[in-house]
């Protein structure tokens, strides 16, 4: 009887024991997995914070460069090319010049000392021009003709003789060539095809004696093509600077021709 008593009570107090050591596994291991989840956590949020730091640091750092004049954020200047509607110049080239042009541009020079008419004041084919030079001084005249189609002929001194005259006119006296009163006064300047918008150079060379340079520059030809007419003309022009350059004058004087008679 007493010996179970004592084995029950042997047994209630081994229950109790495992009562007691079950319960302190469990407070320690609730414990265990408290300290051990807290410190996880806490380092999680550390090495979160460090990141975000970093990265402030990273992106922030240029803008702290820029307070206090640092040089770690130098960037690179990129060129700004300014995009505009506009289109690009074109270059224009401007046409040759014709022999009307360079005839006005280096003879042109509206000088009173000659003057220049033609009659009659309509023209046809088959009929004579006559002109009419008057200057206020005396001196040697060169004339030269470039028809409608720009061709180049020498008029005065006249290419038809054997050896030319050079024609000199007198102060305040006008000169009529051909003279219509001389029937003999040869060759007479007949109106030719192709009719048009014909020029007269006219040149007055105010010296005593004509000289030879401006003699060789005369062309002596009688419609001369107009691209080889260029080279005689500008020729001309430099003789007269280099050798008369302040004893001659020029004027172009412009006149029309037709092919139709007067009755039509």
């Amino acid at each position: 009887m007493s010996d179970n008593r004592f084995n029950e009570k042997g047994q209630k107090n081994n229950q109790s024991e495992n009562s007691e050591n079950s319960d302190h596994f469990l407070f320690n291991s609730i414990q265990q997995i408290k300290e051990w989840g807290g410190t996880t956590f806490v380092k999680l949020v550390a090495v979160l914070g460090l990141i975000v730091l970093l990265f402030e640091l990273v992106i922030g750092s240029c803008e702290i460069s820029e307070i206090f004049g640092w040089s770690l954020c130098d960037k690179a200047e990129i060129p700004v090319v300014e995009i505009t509607g506009d289109e690009p110049e074109k270059i224009v080239v401007p046409p040759p010049e014709t022999i009307f042009q360079l005839a006005h541009r280096l003879f042109d020079n509206n000088s009173d000392d000659l003057q220049v008419e033609i009659s009659p004041s309509i023209l046809n084919v088959g009929e004579s021009m006559y002109m009419h030079f008057k200057t206020n001084s005396d001196g040697y005249l060169l004339v030269l003709n470039i028809n409608s189609q720009g061709a180049l002929s020498q008029l005065i001194p006249r290419i038809s003789q054997e050896k030319p005259s050079y024609l000199k006119l007198n102060k305040d006296q006008e000169r009529i060539i051909p003279d219509p009163d001389d029937p003999y006064d040869l060759p007479r300047f007949v109106i030719e095809e192709p009719t048009g918008q014909e020029i007269l150079v006219a040149i007055l060379v105010k010296e005593n004696e004509l000289p030879l340079g401006i003699i060789s520059a005369l062309p002596f030809a009688s419609n001369m093509q107009m691209e080889e007419a260029k080279n005689p003309l500008n020729d001309l022009y430099d003789k007269l600077e280099k050798s008369v350059s302040k004893t001659w004058y020029s004027q172009v004087f412009e006149y029309e021709t037709f092919s139709f008679n007067k009755g039509d």
